[in-house]
Parts: structure tokens; sequence; C-alpha cells
């Protein structure tokens, strides 16, 4: 949600954004480059000065998405704005991109001039759910029973 309204804010000023679901974008990528459109697509890219990147971590990649992912974040480096959204370990992204050397360079790359915020505690998603409805009323009628 953060994210979101951080690329609505920057619109609302004039700044370029693309959105993606980090799978998504992947996708496209391998997409572009199976198509022999992969130059012409990271040119419409590269027009952004914001890009985000949601649900980073979700879906592991193939090696060849994976590398595509991190010249898109290379390139990217100290010229556009990465945000990125995880909930994963940096410990973990290994698992994701199945390179070592690649997941550290990456993490160099977007550590070294990032914000981190992290949100501990419960997802929002779950907080709200109204299945915590289900499971109280649940719990209350036997603890009545009791």
């Amino acid at each position: 949600m953060l994210s979101t309204a951080l690329g609505v804010a920057a619109c609302r000023q004039g700044i370029p954004v693309k959105f993606f679901r980090s799978a998504a974008l992947v996708n496209k990528l391998s997409e572009a480059k199976t198509a022999g459109t992969l130059t012409a697509f990271l040119k419409r890219l590269n027009k952004a000065e914001v890009i985000i990147l949601d649900e980073y971590g979700y879906v592991p990649l193939d090696r060849t998405g994976a590398q595509l992912l991190f010249e898109i974040l290379s390139d990217c480096y100290e010229h556009r704005t990465i945000i990125l959204n995880t909930n994963l370990e940096f410990s973990r992204w290994v698992n994701v991109l199945y390179d070592e050397q690649m997941t550290v360079a990456m993490l160099d790359r977007l550590l070294h001039h990032c914000h981190l915020l992290m949100f501990p505690g419960p997802s929002n998603r779950m907080r709200e759910s109204s299945i915590n409805e289900l499971y109280r009323a649940i719990s209350d009628n036997q603890l009545k029973k009791k």
C-alpha cells in the first residue's frame, strides 16, 4: 500500500512511474528477449524514474529471468528509484535467484542508498480478515460450553 501511494504521489508530480509484480516483470522481460524486442522494452522501461516491484520472492525465478532482473536493477543503480516490496529475508534471496554472487551483487546495489522500512507483526490482511471473526466466534462458543 505504501509503495502504491508513493507511486501515485510521484505520478501527480509528473514523475514517470512503472509498477510491476516482480514475477510479471520477469515474464515480460523473458517474452521480450524471446521475441527479439528486449531492447525496445528496456527503452520503454528506462523512461520511468521510479520502478516499483511488488511481491519479490513469492515466485522463484529461472536463471534467465534472474539475470534479466539483475540487469534491470543494475542499470537502475544510482539512476532511478527502485521500490521493492518483499517479506523475504535477505539471507533467503539466493533461493529466488539461485546464484549467490548475483544475489550479493543485487543486494549490494539495492542497499547502497536504500531506506529500509520494516513492518513487523501480523499482516494487515490477516488482521483484517473476516476469518478472525469466525475464529473468535468458535473460541467464544467453546468457552461458553465450559
